[in-house]
């Protein structure tokens, strides 16, 4: 189990997405916190100290990209890795925004969950090597 003892908060005002990422992450191991909007998951994010985000940029209550430097803002939270940026937007001033701003991947909807894992792994292996 990759994910064995690893936090992931995941960030995103679809129940279904929640779900579908809350089984297969669950699957690998992995404790799932979830937030369907802003507030709650920067609010969740200070409080538990995530080892990774998962971020919806089509949030409720403000852009996912306006969050991003808050999310990795506090001290506790430098080395949180936002490893995925799940989003329909696919232009390349997004990207780079996101790029900009300390996102630490990028996957566009639809996504395989295949690709997802991959680059959870990988940032996680990253982050635990620091």
């Amino acid at each position: 189990m990759p994910l064995k003892n690893k936090k992931i908060l995941v960030i995103d005002d679809t129940d279904s997405i929640r779900t579908f990422l809350r089984i297969a992450l669950e699957a690998q191991g992995a404790t799932l916190y979830e937030a369907s909007n802003a507030a709650e998951g920067i609010e969740l994010c200070n409080s538990m100290q995530p080892d990774l985000v998962v971020l919806d940029l089509g949030l409720p209550d403000r852009d996912g990209l306006d969050i991003l430097p808050e999310l990795k803002s506090a001290d506790d939270n430098k080395h949180i890795p936002v490893v995925v940026i799940l989003s329909v937007r696919k232009d390349h001033s997004t990207v780079n925004k996101a790029n900009l701003l300390g996102v630490d991947g990028y996957i566009s909807k639809p996504f395989m969950m295949d690709e997802l894992l991959d680059i959870i792994d990988t940032k996680l292996r990253v982050k635990s090597i620091h």
